[in-house]
């Protein structure tokens, strides 16, 4: 039996919180220089934390809203963990293929921090962008155009790498139905950062954490 789709938050647009991910997303652009700029991440994550800090104690509601909840973490866990196993196994498969299976010791650590990163990401896109876009009467009233809409918007921040923003955007269209049922964000977040360290080692024959840290 298919679970009900969680209700549209209501209210109308949230605008300064859609304004700081426009602004987060240009930065981005401006600080991408063929790889991952840990000052650019670091910062994002401070501002934004603060951010939701600030905003839960106006309104403790927000939380929820925004996909912060526990209250359904194992439903909303089903569809992100089976979705890794089954895209983890074909990158492994892929890079034995072409020849650079490898998994290093500090690909652990990559899978302890990127998900914080992850979660971010996911609670921009998901939290503030597709939750604001649901409340628009023409996105909110058809569910497809809001999923595309939303995966296009994850896929285009990751340009100009085409072979990641076409794994992410095929991320997304997974992401955002499972959001919109669910309205959890740590699952995804934390699946997030898994694959993303695996599509950087894997597919793209790249090590993030050795880009970044030298």
């Amino acid at each position: 039996m298919a679970l009900p789709r969680q209700a549209a938050p209501g209210g109308g647009l949230d605008r300064l919180a859609l304004a700081g991910a426009a602004a987060t997303a240009a930065l981005h652009f401006l600080t991408f220089s063929e790889g991952v700029n840990p000052y650019f991440i670091v910062g994002a994550c401070v501002f934004w934390v603060s951010f939701v800090v600030v905003r839960v104690r106006r309104r403790a509601g927000i939380l929820r809203e925004w996909g912060f909840r526990l209250d359904n973490l194992r439903e909303a866990s089903v569809v992100p963990l089976l979705f890794f196993a089954g895209t983890a196994s074909v990158l492994a498969v892929y890079a034995l293929v072409q020849g650079h299976f490898r998994f290093p010791l500090h690909g652990v650590l990559l899978l302890l921090l990127y998900p914080v990163w992850g979660t971010i990401q996911q609670f921009l896109v998901l939290g503030v962008v597709v939750g604001n876009l649901e409340k628009i009467p023409i996105l909110g009233e058809n569910r497809l155009l809001l999923v595309l809409m939303g995966a296009i918007v994850f896929g285009a921040v990751h340009l100009p790498n085409l072979l990641l923003t076409a794994g992410t955007t095929v991320l997304a269209l997974v992401y955002v139905p499972v959001f919109l049922r669910h309205r959890n964000v740590w699952p995804l977040g934390l699946v997030h950062g898994w694959l993303g360290s695996l599509f950087y080692l894997w597919a793209l024959n790249q090590d993030p954490w050795l880009r970044t840290f030298g």
